[in-house]
């Protein structure tokens, strides 16, 4: 039986059509794979990256603007790939650090995959709240079983200008009417925190990318390069082992000493 075919999906405009080579094809080491990038505008670019088919897309004005005509259209675009999976990545700073396991084991029977934001908290229409709000440069669909709620997003998109970005809409649609369909990957698949020494007053900073195999920061994608290799899994360091019991007194000023350290990204 042949396997479902496989998409990695990007959309771009002007001059960031020209450098897809700097994060986008790091997705060339899945060879079940295919790149393809949606260019929005009037002309594909001159300078164009090799394993990456290309397609030209004219402007929707009625997103209101650019970057919103990308954030929206891209979960559409999709559907003219005749493909049955479909990983869709923002296009300058998404860096594919370790080959991906196929689609399907990660959509685990669901129509769409998706990590949890650095700050996954947050109020919403519709449901009111969740502590799982999902980031939208990185996410994973189940082509055929998604079409409905891809078509809702872009509809609520494009019915109303609230700012400009997609996640907000995106998460309203899925966390009220089909989060029953939604799989919540690891960090992992879209990890967001900056490298040492670089920090940002509420995100978290960490100082190696091991284990991690989708990395999305724009800030650091440079420094991201240099640790390349990363390791499969992370090396998760012993505790010091208790040679009795702890009597209050040493469980009190142990307590202490825990409370002390990172825990809230702050």
């Amino acid at each position: 039986m042949p396997s479902a075919r496989q998409v990695v999906v990007t959309v771009a405009t002007g001059k960031f059509a020209e450098r897809l080579d700097n994060t986008f094809t790091s997705f060339a080491q899945n060879p079940s794979m295919e790149l393809h990038a949606f260019i929005i505008g009037e002309k594909l670019p001159e300078r164009r990256a090799p394993g990456i088919h290309y397609h030209l897309e004219p402007p929707d004005p009625s997103f209101s603007h650019e970057m919103r005509d990308i954030y929206y259209r891209r979960f559409l675009f999709v559907d003219k790939l005749d493909a049955e999976y479909a990983l869709i990545v923002d296009n300058s700073d998404v860096l594919c650090l370790q080959s991906l396991p196929p689609l399907s084991d990660l959509l685990h029977g669901a129509a769409v995959a998706a990590s949890v934001e650095h700050a996954g908290s947050r109020y919403l229409a519709g449901q009111g709240y969740t502590s799982t709000y999902v980031n939208a440069g990185v996410t994973f669909w189940h082509l055929p079983a998604s079409l409905r709620m891809r078509e809702e997003i872009v509809k609520r998109g494009r019915d109303c200008f609230r700012s400009v970005e997609d996640q907000l809409t995106l998460n309203e649609v899925l966390h009220t009417l089909y989060y029953d369909q939604l799989i919540l990957l690891p960090s992992q698949y879209n990890y967001r925190a900056f490298l040492a020494p670089k920090r940002i007053r509420g995100w978290p900073t960490v100082t190696h990318l091991d284990g991690v195999m989708i990395y999305h920061n724009s800030f650091c994608i440079g420094a991201a390069k240099k640790l390349i290799p990363v390791k499969p899994k992370a090396d998760l360091p012993d505790l010091p082992r208790d040679e009795k019991p702890l009597a209050p007194r040493e469980q009190f000023w142990r307590k202490v000493r825990h409370r002390f350290q990172p825990h809230w990204v702050k």
